[in-house]
């Protein structure tokens, strides 16, 4: 499987979901996502039907991908054995895999991680300059507040992307909303060049003890989980 080193990343915190399997231009997804389901070439042979999906993938023991979730419940397992950086877990990322009617286990032909991770505490982030991002799109799904990002670079240094909660408030009829930024970092010395595209997800299950409402603020624009 080819990787390629990512231009962003996400700021390590003891409980921050930020699992990292090798990360995959987005261009080489959207050429997956291009192929036709039923095309043939000039010798008459038949392209892979692929789907591609955001998902949460699961590892073992073994840091292998044994199975993934897609955001309709569907749950599939893994035909061949994937590694990861980490073993136990489960993690938000893009993928791409086969999509014959009737499998159970599907050859993936790509797999990256997102920016999804927990959303750090105010008091965990020092000082920071948040840099511009445009929304391309956004959706939610019953785990995630979805987004479909760009920004601006030249491939020289690591953006990071993560989320902060700037406040969980209670309201006046005892219910509780929890406000949610993301923030992009630039380096110094990354002049903005060309266009990168990313996808992010706010994970919802973080707070279904704690809040009946969540609001992510994106550049701007602010998304809000359905009420319970």
């Amino acid at each position: 499987m080819n990787s390629h080193k990512s231009t962003y990343t996400v700021p390590f915190a003891p409980e921050a979901l930020t699992r990292i399997l090798p990360i995959l231009l987005l261009t080489t997804l959207l050429s997956a996502a291009s192929l036709s389901s039923c095309s043939d070439d000039d010798n008459g042979s038949r392209y892979p039907s692929v789907r591609t999906e955001l998902v949460e993938a699961s590892t073992n023991s073994s840091k292998d991908v044994v199975s993934i979730l897609l955001d309709d419940g569907t749950r599939y397992g893994v035909s061949r054995a994937i590694s990861s950086s980490t073993a136990d877990t489960v993690f938000r990322c893009v993928c791409t895999f086969d999509d014959k009617e009737g499998q159970s286990e599907p050859d993936i032909y790509s797999i990256y991680s997102i920016p999804s991770g927990l959303p750090l505490k105010s008091s965990q982030v020092e000082q920071h300059k948040d840099a511009d991002y445009d929304v391309i799109s956004t959706w939610i799904t019953p785990r995630y507040i979805n987004a479909f990002i760009s920004f601006k670079t030249t491939g020289n240094g690591q953006h990071k992307i993560y989320f902060i909660e700037d406040s969980l408030n209670e309201n006046s009829d005892g219910t509780h909303t929890a406000h949610v930024s993301l923030v992009h970092e630039r380096p110094e010395d990354d002049p903005e060049s060309y266009t990168e595209r990313t996808y992010v997800s706010l994970p919802l299950w973080h707070y279904e003890s704690t809040a009946d409402t969540v609001k992510l603020s994106l550049s701007g624009t602010v998304i809000q989980s359905p009420g319970e």
